[in-house]
């Protein structure tokens, strides 16, 4: 167990800087379901991610396998029905800096120059307002002429931009109706709302794809995300600018990767289809005789996911790469030096000093496990040491280490502490900002050394549980005739940890020529209980001036039984206290991961906005001051 602790908090840089990066992963959507035509049923089926072969799809309704050669799957692109897309961008003024417009233009002329022959593709621009720039046209060149000329000024009419691109369709009927938005920010002037768009899309029938370009200042995922899953589509979002060419090309191969299923039903009323392809899996329903379309599919999707967002761009992936190696790097030196096998160490070499001349010996001073084993690291460690030694931190970690009986050395320890931190803090930082590097700077931070104060404390607990007992072995061994340390010896044999580490240290160094005062003395400054050091202090004056040392140490072992006895009463009556602090310190965490499980589009403002984000980070700050003050109102001191 003492070797696990080790490499728990030796490692814990490892651990927090493979931080789980997630990336976009492949989904298939269900667009529509059209039961016009019943029994004919026709999808339209979506696929984000390689594209599936035909003979792995296969579908369910209403929980019934359906027989492959009923159900005719055909690519979009082999139908006769032709694309509409519109691109809907955000020329608003804060598309100006950061290069955020002329990113976006580059991204959608991309998009021009790779469509499919047979798409169609219309552009509209909205500010303070939306207007269409290009109608529908398969004209790659009158498309980059009116995309080249996008200029930013003005505010957010986003919901107008999203209602004006649903219009068009309107004299298309013929064309399969998909919208690109992008947008760096919440709508501010539009004359319509979040639902007005959304019934605009939901009565175009179209597929809606929304990037967020997330860049500071006031930001609305919600409304992207509601938009996307009203029609159907997805939603992603980047902070980086670079980054939305590919998610451009993600979109447009989802809007190519779209296939048309027949079959012929044999249900009646209501239907649940579900469909699986590639090893992903969607389901959806409708009625019999009417289409179902967007949210009103209820659909239940396995594996969708984003395309990207702040991970996706290739800047982010190097510092996550570089992270990862870090961390894993750092973790395998911790765990090889932790399980090297033939290497004496102190407390081999020390055996035969121990209790009965080859006793296992577990603990001994020098005996913590070595960490840096390259002269690189070791210099480094050595340069991390110097810092923190002229401030009393080294210290303060021997200390604190020696309490918690884990085998490390300090410099070392802490040099993996302030990497790991550092590198923690840096890569939230550059992912999510300065706000959430914070947050993390906090926790991770605080973290290790709560787990460090919290070992030492039990350690500590289960040090004095046993004091009493060890001085009742000593005062009968005293009263048989053995010597102090022949009764040391034998309490040692038949006392478990802790309390037998520290006896069989104290012994080694008494058969080492210490006397045994000094190595009492310094075992209390290791431990820190308070009824250890009246022990030690008995001891001392006893063999000072003399007396019965058996009646002094039975003595104070009633005395100790007594105050445990008295501290046990006092946890009785304040555990109403604790549980509070506890309760109080979780219900807000609780509550706030329950309300995003359940809406997290709920949340965006606090948790995306720098006003959010403010809030977050006092409501920590606070929480754990509270948390501390109610827990020094119930330490009463016994």
């Amino acid at each position: 167990m003492r070797r696990l602790a080790a490499v728990l908090l030796a490692a814990v840089v490892g651990l927090i800087a493979i931080a789980p990066a997630a990336l976009a992963a492949d989904s298939i959507t269900i667009r529509e379901i059209d039961t016009t035509a019943f029994p004919k049923v026709t999808l339209s089926v979506l696929v984000a991610g390689p594209t599936p072969g035909l003979d792995s799809f296969s579908l369910r309704e209403n929980g019934k396998i359906l027989p492959t050669g009923g159900v005719q799957v055909v690519p979009i692109g082999k139908t006769d029905t032709p694309v509409g897309i519109v691109l809907v961008v955000d020329v608003s003024g804060s598309m100006r800096p950061g290069g955020k417009l002329e990113a976006a233009k580059a991204a959608a002329i991309q998009f021009v120059s790779q469509k499919a022959a047979k798409d169609e593709i219309a552009v509209v621009a909205f500010n303070s307002v939306a207007r269409v720039v290009s109608g529908f046209t398969g004209d790659a060149a009158v498309l980059t002429n009116a995309i080249n000329a996008l200029a930013a000024t003005g505010e957010t009419a986003l919901f107008d931009g999203v209602r004006t691109a649903a219009a068009l369709f309107g004299d298309r009927a013929d064309l399969q109706p998909n919208i690109v938005v992008l947008s760096d920010g919440a709508d501010t002037v539009s004359q319509s709302g979040l639902d007005e768009a959304v019934a605009s899309v939901l009565t175009a029938k179209s597929s809606l794809f929304a990037v967020g370009l997330r860049r500071g200042g006031d930001f609305d995922a919600a409304s992207l995300t509601r938009l996307a899953e009203a029609g159907g589509g997805l939603y992603t979002e980047t902070t980086d600018p670079g980054s939305l060419k590919g998610l451009y090309g993600n979109i447009q191969r989802a809007i190519q990767n779209q296939f048309e299923i027949t079959y012929s039903s044999v249900a009646t009323g209501s239907l649940e289809v579900s469909v699986a392809a590639g090893g992903l899996i969607t389901s959806g329903s409708a009625n019999a005789g009417s289409i179902s379309q967007g949210s009103s599919l209820k659909p239940e999707v396995v594996g969708r996911s984003r395309f990207a967002g702040p991970l996706g761009s290739s800047a982010a992936l190097v510092v996550i790469a570089a992270a990862v190696f870090v961390g894993a790097a750092l973790l395998a030196v911790a765990i090889v030096a932790l399980t090297r096998q033939g290497v004496p160490g102190l407390s081999t070499r020390l055996k035969d000093y121990g209790p009965e001349g080859g006793a296992a010996f577990e603990a001994v001073p020098g005996s913590e496990v070595e960490l840096a084993q390259t002269a690189l690291m070791r210099r480094a460690v050595g340069a991390t040491a110097r810092l923190a030694k002229g401030r009393g931190i080294l210290e303060s970690l021997e200390i604190k280490l020696e309490q918690a009986d884990l085998p490390l050395r300090p410099a070392e320890a802490f040099f993996f502490y302030v990497v790991g931190l550092l590198t923690l803090v840096v890569l939230v930082g550059f992912l999510g900002g300065p706000i959430p590097a914070v947050l993390v700077l906090i926790v991770a931070g605080l973290a290790p050394v709560a787990v460090l104060n919290l070992l030492a404390r039990r350690r500590q607990a289960r040090f004095t549980s046993q004091l009493p007992d060890m001085l009742r072995l000593l005062a009968s061994g005293l009263r048989a005739g053995f010597s102090l340390l022949q009764a040391a010896d034998a309490a040692a044999e038949q006392v478990g940890g802790p309390m037998g580490e520290e006896l069989r240290r104290v012994l080694v160094e008494a058969r080492l020529g210490r006397p045994l005062e000094l190595a009492l003395d310094d075992s209390s400054k290791r431990v820190r209980s308070l009824d250890y050091d009246w022990a030690v202090m008995a001891i001392a004056i006893q063999r000072e001036v003399g007396g019965n040392l058996a009646e002094l140490l039975s003595t104070v072992a009633e005395t100790m039984v007594a105050r445990e006895r008295l501290r046990s009463e006092i946890k009785a009556l304040t555990a109403e206290g604790r549980i509070s602090a506890i309760v109080l310190a979780i219900l807000p965490v609780a509550i706030g991961g329950i309300v995003y499980v359940l809406n997290p589009g709920y949340l965006d403002p606090l948790l995306y906005r720098t006003s959010g984000q403010l809030m977050l980070l006092g409501a920590l700050v606070f929480g754990i001051l509270g948390f501390v003050w109610m827990r020094k109102i119930i330490d009463i001191p016994a």
